[in-house]
């Protein structure tokens, strides 16, 4: 028998390796997480409203997530300002990690568009290097704006329960409005580089072609306030419950060689990961929200929307392809949205904060971040500090989906009696798009 491990995965949301056992048959694939976050005994016995803070480290959207569940949990409702400038906040970091993720696509060394660097890279603004500098330019200005608008771009700290903690200075509007209008900019121009390299008849990244996790549930906000929806895998809906009880649908299960536990239904009972269908799994993130298969309320994401349709056909999709193009079409969202609510009369006004007047006892959030659906959960005692932190992140839902796509990433290698380095690379590229 031998064993090899790949470490560590690049671009993953936390450090991460795949450990592959290979003994005469099937290779045996264990996706890790290497360094666990227990958030859980990290938040308690502190100040409920330090969460929006600490939880940050998870991610920026965290930050977001734990400040509407602090809302819940006070009973105040943030003023039309606040969330206006939380949702701006949101849709900047839509922008910048969406656009990483293909900055990183495009600089690594196994896809489409390696043969360039052996040509002539400089051919006017149509050369790869200079995409590389207009991604990375607008990946800053992303950034930027998340700076202005949630203090820090990492680890924000406006979002408070009740509303944001500051106001916007005079020069920030028109730098946002400019900002805006140029990550729209960069994301048509990124949208016409694709669809004439990379898109045309669904095809992209020889690598992966073909691969796919599905057929799997997926599990989204509802359009209903404080609803989820789990989609079955066929594209009709299984199930609509309020974000409360999501807990109650959802169990954690762990594995003696995984540190992240794994997300399930608890309907369907924990099943495992080799099995097919994997029934009792589902997954999250910006294919999942399309395979609700609604048109888009915005027209540059919802053209893209169709363009991925015409192609590749109805959803739901499952495909490695599908989820990259997913990718796509936020982008043009996120863009497109910035720019709608990058106006001064909806980022000012004299109220920013309803003052909480009593402690609560319990508040919940779920909100769409750019890797997929978070949700917190907090209770506290009579003093407002923390009894119970329940959180679902991106990392423990999409556990069981990312150790799918390795196992099948690896066996695709070792059909092709590729080197273990080449297996490596096609695990990352099948995990980036998620």
């Amino acid at each position: 028998m031998s064993k090899v491990t790949l470490d560590a995965l690049r671009w993953q949301d936390q450090p991460a390796q795949a450990t592959i056992t290979v003994n005469g048959g099937p290779p045996q694939v264990y996706f890790q997480i290497t360094a666990p976050r227990e958030v859980a005994a990290m938040c308690q016995g502190r100040p409920v409203e330090e969460l929006p803070r600490i939880l940050s480290i998870l991610s920026p959207a965290h930050h977001l997530c734990a400040a509407q569940a602090l809302d819940r949990l006070f009973g105040v409702e943030p003023p039309p300002v606040a969330q206006n400038m939380r949702e701006a906040l949101r849709l900047a970091l839509f922008f910048r990690d969406h656009l990483r993720k293909f900055y990183f696509l495009v600089t690594s060394l196994e896809n489409p568009f390696a043969d360039f660097w052996s040509q002539d890279a400089q051919r006017g603004p149509h050369g790869l290097r200079s995409l590389l500098d207009d991604l990375m330019r607008h990946v800053s200005l992303a950034q930027e704006a998340a700076i202005i608008l949630g203090g820090r771009a990492d680890h924000p700290v406006t979002a408070v329960a009740g509303g944001v903690s500051r106001s916007l200075k005079e020069e920030h509007h028109a730098r946002l409005a400019e900002i805006a209008a140029a990550c729209r900019s960069c994301a048509e121009r990124l949208g016409g580089f694709l669809r004439e390299q990379v898109f045309p008849q669904g095809k992209i990244l020889g690598e992966i072609r073909g691969l796919e996790a599905g057929p799997l549930t997926s599990l989204t906000l509802a359009p209903e306030p404080d609803g989820l929806v789990l989609r079955g895998a066929g594209g009709g809906e299984a199930e609509r419950f309020g974000a409360a009880t999501l807990f109650d649908k959802v169990g954690l299960h762990q594995e003696t060689w995984s540190y992240e536990p794994f997300a399930f239904l608890k309907a369907k009972g924990w099943q495992d990961l080799g099995k097919v269908p994997a029934d009792s799994l589902f997954f999250v993130g910006p294919l999942a929200r399309l395979n609700n298969g609604q048109p888009l309320a915005t027209p540059l994401a919802e053209d893209e929307r169709q363009r991925l349709v015409e192609a590749l056909g109805p959803f739901p999709r499952f495909e490695v392809v599908a989820a990259y193009w997913a990718l796509l079409v936020e982008l043009l969202g996120s863009a497109e949205g910035l720019v709608a609510l990058c106006e001064v009369e909806k980022l000012s006004g004299p109220v920013l904060r309803t003052i909480p007047k009593a402690v609560g006892k319990e508040g919940h959030a779920a909100l769409e971040s750019p890797r997929g659906l978070i949700y917190h959960h907090f209770r506290t005692d009579e003093r407002g500090l923390v009894v119970e932190a329940q959180v679902l992140d991106t990392a423990t839902a999409n556990n069981g989906l990312f150790g799918i796509l390795a196992q099948r990433a690896v066996e695709a290698s070792l059909a092709r009696k590729e080197p273990w380095e080449e297996t490596k690379k096609r695990i990352e590229l099948s995990l980036l798009a998620y």
